[in-house]
């Protein structure tokens, strides 16, 4: 735990969440003691980010095509990392980086997607029905 005392957040797989539960015995909600933040992502079926406050549940965004898993999660802390150092709430930071997961699934490698920001607040609005600044 020395190393999650020295974090703001912590971003953990649904493995990786399980296993620091298992290892710690405290719980994603547990850890909030701690950070500000615990973000566990959860593949196709979302993601959940813990507060000392409350508890978010974030959806998936819709892909066109599931065509290379292979660097969603990077893609989806990217999003995150978007949200924070922009000082967007837990609801919209969360679904950036789920969006930006959705991105990347749709494309074969690591580092061969990209877009324009327009395209982006626009899939945005048409995955989530709202839009942000």
């Amino acid at each position: 735990l020395e190393f999650a005392e020295q974090a703001s957040w912590l971003a953990f797989n649904d493995y990786e969440a399980k296993l620091m539960e298992e290892r710690t015995g405290r719980s994603p909600k547990q850890l909030t003691e701690m950070v500000k933040g615990v973000i566990v992502t959860r593949g196709g079926e979302g993601s959940v980010i813990y507060t000392p406050e409350r508890e978010y549940r974030i959806p998936t965004a819709p892909t066109g095509c599931l065509v290379d898993p292979t660097g969603c999660g990077d893609a989806y802390r990217a999003g995150l990392l978007y949200g924070l150092m922009h000082g967007m709430d837990w609801d919209v930071t969360g679904r950036i980086a789920a969006l930006m997961g959705a991105i990347k699934i749709e494309q074969a490698g690591t580092q061969n997607h990209s877009f324009e920001l327009d395209e982006f607040h626009i899939r945005f609005r048409d995955s989530f029905g709202f839009t942000f600044a």
